[in-house]
């Protein structure tokens, strides 16, 4: 075949897959707002949560096995955030974040719930239209209780978290994704580490 048929062919082939692309990120037929095709999300409010599930390890001391549970307890995970766009592809947000397991079972006392939580200062960046990766650093607290109504307090440290995700559903002022997540809470000077990892699905507003 001859290279200008070649590229003819060729440029058929493409064309329905092309003119889709730009009518998804360009919101019509039009050349797209932003450069790479990025939703036009600058200056605008972020905000949303995620619910997962996952593991939750701890250092080696054994706080978070199950002493009298005959299955490998699942950990729950949710989060919500709030924050902007400062760029296109940029957004700072202040992130709370729970993680919690079963570390305790019995017939008395019912389940033992041992409970991460953290509060951190975020930063969310699109490397794709739809991929993204996001890191954060603040603050987390570890505690349990069961259902009786007793409660422990194991006190504060420094919560480390990172996170990347997929946009399945994508628009400028709304978006579903799926995302793993990771997190580390540092406690009694760093002697004691909970790392929790899930993966779940979040809702997001623009």
């Amino acid at each position: 075949m001859k290279p200008i048929k070649s590229i003819l062919v060729l440029a058929i082939l493409l064309a329905p897959g092309l003119a889709g692309a730009q009518g998804y990120y360009g919101g019509g037929y039009g050349p797209a707002p932003i450069p790479g095709g990025f939703h036009n999300r600058l200056g605008r409010l972020a905000w949303g949560f995620s619910v997962g599930i996952g593991g939750m390890h701890d250092n080696g001391s054994g706080i978070t096995a199950c002493d009298n549970c005959d299955y490998n307890p699942v950990a729950f995970e949710a989060d919500f955030h709030l924050g902007g766009f400062i760029t296109p592809r940029l957004a700072l947000l202040g992130e709370f974040q729970a993680n919690g397991q079963t570390v305790h079972s019995d017939a008395l006392d019912g389940d033992t719930i041992l409970t991460q939580g953290a509060i951190m200062l975020a930063a969310q960046y699109w490397l794709t239209p739809q991929l993204w990766i996001k890191g954060g650093l603040g603050f987390a607290d570890l505690s349990a209780s069961d259902s009786v109504g007793d409660n422990w307090d194991f006190g504060g440290g420094v919560a480390i978290m990172g996170a990347v995700g997929f946009e399945l559903l994508s628009s400028r002022r709304f978006a579903l994704d799926l995302q793993a997540r990771i997190i580390e809470g540092e406690y009694n000077s760093s002697e004691d580490h909970i790392t929790s990892g899930t993966v779940g699905l979040g809702f997001n507003w623009y």
